[in-house]
């Protein structure tokens, strides 16, 4: 009897159920996924710039003011109006740029675009608020402080006023004051052929908003009896200094000191640019009384070319003395003058440039800083070092001579500083650091001449005077300019990557699918 085939076991029964809850569990598992990232994406999206340099993010200082208690401590919100055809070529820019200074400053800050040739009726309503006409693309920038605000928080308007029925002048000053005005021509530069070289919105716009909402530019004094308020080339070093202070809401205001007993008490600071004229026993007399006032701020750049000796023994009897040489180097037989020298940490105006480098281009003399001298900590008189040359550089005495040689005992070795500060007061304690008085020094202008302040430089001076002035938030390296860089191709360069993309290319691609298709039908 043949063996019969083994039997084959049964089938096992298909189990919908449990297949039914795996697909329905996978589905509703998707839809959460997609619900969670959509709503991920909206309420807490991040932009990441890609760009080597960090092109389209704003920098730490604008971040930082964002942040800063000026603005997000306000009674009402920071409004800023943008009266932008959706037409422009720029409206995209302004747009994600402006999106951005209202991401990061949150509930301060609040954003309104306006189409002013679709949105007449409210263009026509900005133009009564704020007596501005469209004529072309602008950005206002709101500061004021709503009168709700100011019932409800202060007893005083922002003028300091506690009358309600101010006069129609005053309210007019008010106004100019908080509410600045840019125009969108003004955020790019052009070259002769009208086109756009460059971007400086992000620098623009942020003077514009710390303008806004301080209202009345502060003052910073300077001897103008003490300068050459014109120069052979280019800008003289004081307008260089006042445009920058400019931006910063600071207005530099000419003063004599020859026709003054004493700097005015509306003075945040008082400032001495390249001084070609040494302060006689009098103008000293008026610096000191100023120097010993609580939160006095004095600035000093200096023209080693000049000789003053009385503003020296004044320096110098604060821990700072400007020594009578040049810091130079010799390299293959040739002296060199621009400076290598590096940014010191530590100190607070160097928050974010320490341990960088620069070159002080021009004639810079060294500066000695007697850091933990006794005698001045008896006095509450602090020097910091801020800004050091480099290795290989050494303060020559004679430097006049045609081949300058290093001479231990007549010249100056290392360290050499070239910018240093002063404190004097108690700055360690809570309850008198708002009263300390402080100095900064420079011993070189030649670097802010007309095409020679490097950016560093810049962010230096205005890290400084806002150092000076108690603006702490606005300490830190501000916005570059965003360079457009052409590239000029050839007529036969273009003429190859035409054909390159247009017919080699395709041709390319095409034969690489022929030999594909071939293979697959063999």
């Amino acid at each position: 009897m043949p063996d019969s085939p083994p039997s084959s076991p049964p089938a096992s029964p298909v189990r919908r159920l449990g297949r039914s809850l795996n697909v329905i569990t996978q589905v509703v598992l998707f839809v959460v996924v997609i619900i969670s990232a959509n709503y991920l994406s909206c309420a807490r999206h991040h932009r990441i710039d890609l760009t080597e340099r960090h092109d389209f993010t704003l920098s730490d200082l604008s971040h930082q003011y964002l942040k800063s208690d000026a603005v997000q401590q306000r009674d009402s919100p920071l409004h800023v109006i943008a009266v932008i055809r959706r037409s422009s070529p720029h409206y995209s820019r302004i747009y994600n740029l402006l999106d951005e200074y209202q991401r990061l400053g949150g509930d301060a800050v609040t954003l309104e675009f306006i189409d002013p040739i679709r949105q007449t009726d409210r263009t026509l309503e900005i133009q009564n608020t704020y007596g501005q006409a469209y004529t072309e693309d602008m950005i206002i920038v709101d500061g004021r402080i709503k009168p709700e605000a100011k019932a409800a928080g202060s007893e005083e308007s922002a003028t300091g006023s506690t009358d309600s029925t101010q006069p129609e002048a005053t309210e007019k000053q008010t106004l100019s004051a908080h509410v600045r005005t840019v125009l969108v021509k003004h955020l790019y530069i052009q070259d002769d052929r009208r086109n756009i070289i460059a971007w400086q919105d992000e620098d623009i716009i942020t003077s514009t908003i710390i303008g806004a909402i301080e209202g009345q530019p502060r003052k910073i004094y300077f001897a103008a009896d003490k300068v050459n308020l014109e120069a052979t080339e280019g800008k003289p070093a004081w307008q260089i200094i006042a445009e920058m202070l400019w931006q910063q809401n600071i207005l530099l205001t000419p003063l004599r000191l020859s026709e003054t007993d004493s700097i005015p008490e509306d003075a945040e600071g008082f400032a001495l640019i390249a001084p070609q004229y040494d302060l006689d026993d009098q103008q000293i007399k008026v610096l000191t009384e100023y120097w010993d006032r609580q939160q006095s701020a004095i600035f000093v750049t200096l023209d080693p070319k000049v000789k003053l000796d009385n503003l020296h023994v004044f320096l110098r009897s604060n821990g700072v003395t400007p020594r009578q040489d040049r810091v130079i180097s010799v390299q293959n037989g040739q002296t060199l003058a621009s400076v290598q020298s590096l940014f010191s940490r530590g100190a607070e105006i160097n928050r974010e440039l320490g341990g960088k480098s620069t070159i002080f281009d021009g004639s810079s003399c060294s500066l000695e800083v007697r850091e933990n001298d006794d005698t001045l900590l008896n006095k509450r008189i602090q020097p910091i070092a801020l800004i050091e040359a480099s290795d290989g550089w050494w303060g020559e005495t004679r430097y006049s001579d045609d081949k300058p040689e290093f001479n231990k005992e007549e010249d100056s070795s290392a360290p050499l500083y070239l910018a240093a500060a002063i404190l004097r007061g108690q700055a360690t304690s809570d309850n008198t650091a708002n009263l300390v008085s402080k100095m900064v020094i420079i011993g070189n202008t030649d670097f802010l001449a007309t095409k020679k302040t490097r950016p560093e430089q810049a962010d230096f001076v205005k890290s400084s005077v806002n150092w000076l002035v108690g603006r702490d938030d606005l300490i830190g390296i501000g916005p570059r300019k965003l360079y457009r860089h052409k590239i000029t191709i050839l007529d036969a360069h273009n003429t190859f990557i035409s054909r390159l993309v247009l017919i080699f290319l395709p041709a390319i691609a095409l034969l690489t699918a022929l030999i594909i298709w071939n293979m697959r039908r063999a």
